[in-house]
């Protein structure tokens, strides 16, 4: 649980916001989330509503309910190790595809993401519709490995 804060619609209504994860969601039960803290392991459960992102369940974890990616990569080198690993997984998966090139290139991030997620524990959304964010400052360190390995 990134962080938690009150909003209030014009209407009066209120509303709480949380991000988690680096996502936005929203809740309008306070009761759902009385012993929930910034910092927290929590489990959740949301359905989409437009562009929004409403919680229907949160749960609070013990800090030791699951394995996460700190625990089992401890260096920068071993996670570019699983990196290349999951899109080495990828894009064999998708060699003998009709993709163009730039869907085939689209593809092969999102899901070598997916594999990485599995592969260190990392509870997200498993549909590939669900293009997970890209974070800038990792891939162009993979792509320099990929270059210079290959």
């Amino acid at each position: 649980m990134d962080k938690i804060w009150h909003n209030q619609r014009t209407d009066g209504s209120e509303y709480w916001a949380l991000s988690i994860n680096g996502e936005r969601y929203t809740i309008w039960e306070k009761d759902l989330i009385a012993d929930i803290k910034e910092g927290d392991l929590v489990e959740f459960a949301f359905t989409f509503s437009g562009r929004y992102r409403n919680l229907t369940g949160i749960r609070r974890l013990a800090s030791s309910a699951f394995t996460t990616a700190d625990k089992l990569v401890s260096d920068p080198t071993s996670l570019r190790i699983t990196r290349m690993n999951c899109l080495r997984t990828a894009a064999e998966m998708l060699k003998d595809t009709t993709l163009l090139p730039e869907q085939k290139v689209s593809l092969a991030i999102t899901m070598a993401q997916q594999l990485e997620n599995h592969v260190l524990g990392n509870p997200e959304n498993s549909e590939l519709q669900e293009v997970m964010r890209q974070k800038e400052d990792d891939w162009p360190d993979l792509q320099d490995q990929q270059e210079g390995g290959a």
